[in-house]
């Protein structure tokens, strides 16, 4: 039986992937390298320590887990949820050190630069959302597994606007736009609520350089108008079910965005907040001027646009790409 070693870093960038784990185990025997924030040695800095989740639902799957290191040499293939080039997770030394094909996982949304540094650095090949970021050879189109469950999520009843935080205002950002008093009176986000009669969700990133979330909550709470209706989230067991409960969602570039037109609900990205890159052709990318409630208020369904950037993103099957593509290059390699 051939032997696939499954290396997990963080978990929002691994969550994408994790749904080919079981399908995987089915035919090959799995082993589990945790590293950097998935590592239980590392402090967890958000408000619900997800790597439990994925304990529940994945450890089963293999036959043994290790943390930090391991030996890399006793593999077919190694699969890593990740593509970056830092020294946080190691990758490099594993890269080393390997006998066989080892694949990275796009970090997500705007990340060529990865694509180019972590080549014959971190992978041999690097699995990619669909044909718009297509920029190399080595560069597979497989979609979002996680995304796939999305389908059971499509006819839930609306409970909120929901809005995906990226960048605030109280920190250093590489975006001109970052979330603070200006881009709440910028969108008039009391309108959009009465528009629409729905509450804000408002859902935090929770960062590794941050040392934690609940500044940013007060951030928030002090730059929101007096008078919304509001909750705040940090890390979320089922964001297919937030997003599903959305009537409409308001976000940076982002890979979570995906979901949301995935399933139709109108969804707008504010320009200059996050890089574009895979969402240039996005219609509903706007700036801070635009008229976001008329956007809304017309929104249509963009099957082309999803074709072309998200692989599996119509039919919701990208984990089933994802395992083609996993055993294609196994018995290619071997």
């Amino acid at each position: 039986m051939k032997r696939i070693l499954v290396i997990t870093s963080q978990y929002r960038v691994g969550e994408r992937i994790y749904p080919v784990i079981p399908l995987l185990a089915e035919k090959y025997k799995l082993d589990l390298l945790k590293v950097y924030q998935m590592n239980p040695a590392h402090r967890w800095v958000g408000d619900n320590d997800l790597r439990t989740l994925f304990d529940k639902n994945y450890l089963q799957f293999f036959s043994e887990a290790f943390y930090d290191s391991c030996s890399s040499s006793n593999y077919d293939l190694i699969l890593c949820d990740d593509n970056r080039l830092t020294p946080k997770t190691g990758l490099d030394k594993i890269y080393k050190n390997k006998t066989c094909l080892m694949i990275g996982c796009t970090h997500g949304n705007g990340d060529n630069p990865y694509l180019t540094e972590g080549y014959k650095t971190v992978f041999d090949k690097c699995f990619v959302f669909g044909n718009e970021d297509k920029k190399y050879e080595y560069c597979i189109p497989v979609g979002i597994p996680s995304n796939d469950s999305l389908r059971l999520y499509k006819d839930l009843e609306k409970k909120h606007i929901l809005i995906l935080i990226n960048f605030l205002g109280n920190r250093s950002s590489p975006f001109k736009v970052n979330f603070d008093k200006n881009f709440f009176e910028s969108i008039d986000i009391q309108s959009l609520q009465s528009t629409f009669n729905l509450p804000i969700l408002l859902k935090l990133k929770s960062r590794d350089d941050e040392g934690g979330y609940n500044h940013n909550i007060e951030y928030l709470k002090k730059n929101l108008p007096s008078g919304l209706i509001y909750d705040i989230i940090v890390d979320v067991e089922d964001d297919n079910k937030m997003i599903g409960e959305s009537g409409c969602v308001i976000s940076a570039p982002s890979t979570m965005a995906f979901k949301s037109i995935q399933l139709g609900i109108p969804t707008v990205l504010i320009k200059d907040s996050g890089q574009v890159s895979c969402f240039a052709k996005y219609t509903g990318l706007l700036s801070l001027h635009d008229d976001i409630i008329k956007y809304i208020q017309d929104y249509k369904y963009q099957p082309e646009f999803l074709k072309n950037t998200l692989a599996g993103g119509v039919d919701f099957n990208s984990t089933q790409i994802m395992v083609s593509k996993i055993e294609e290059l196994l018995y290619e390699e071997n």
